[in-house]
């Protein structure tokens, strides 16, 4: 894993020398996604064939965790994650693109055939380009199937 702070330091400074602001500095390295633990299940609410957990990580523990059962609206819950969950995201290998969009094909399946969701686990972090589009692109297959608004629920 790349560290960028001596890196990103040694951009301000020069940037500072250079006369750039030192914001743009910072947004060519600071535009990274947060750790992420999102975990994608069957739904507790019968409204909802299925819900997404998001915990943003810090270090080894969750500093906040949404439940979300449309692409809107995040409840924050309390964590019942397992710690060693947790830790294997904190410390172990991010998913891949290639995975995130493989779990979308298998849920479109799993969705036209009637069957229920199953428990998955994505580990997001170092994604570059978050607000850039990275967001979208990791995220997206996640949610893909899940209605936009409470108002337009989909089984």
């Amino acid at each position: 894993m790349l560290n960028v702070k001596p890196i990103l330091k040694v951009t301000m400074i020069a940037s500072c020398l250079a006369g750039l602001p030192i914001n743009a500095a910072q947004a060519q390295f600071g535009d990274v996604s947060p750790v992420l633990l999102i975990e994608s299940g069957p739904s507790d609410n019968p409204d909802y064939r299925r819900m997404v957990f998001v915990k943003y990580l810090a270090g080894t523990r969750v500093g906040v965790n949404y439940a979300a059962y449309n692409r809107t609206e995040f409840i924050q819950t309390p964590n019942v994650t397992p710690a060693n969950i947790i830790t294997a995201c904190a410390n172990g290998t991010p998913t891949s693109l290639r995975e995130i969009k493989s779990f979308q094909k298998d849920e479109a399946k799993r969705k036209r055939a009637g069957q229920a969701p199953e428990l998955k686990r994505f580990c997001i972090k170092n994604v570059q380009k978050w607000e850039g589009g990275g967001r979208d692109k990791y995220l997206d297959p996640i949610f893909d199937g899940m209605p936009y608004a409470s108002t337009l629920k989909a089984q």
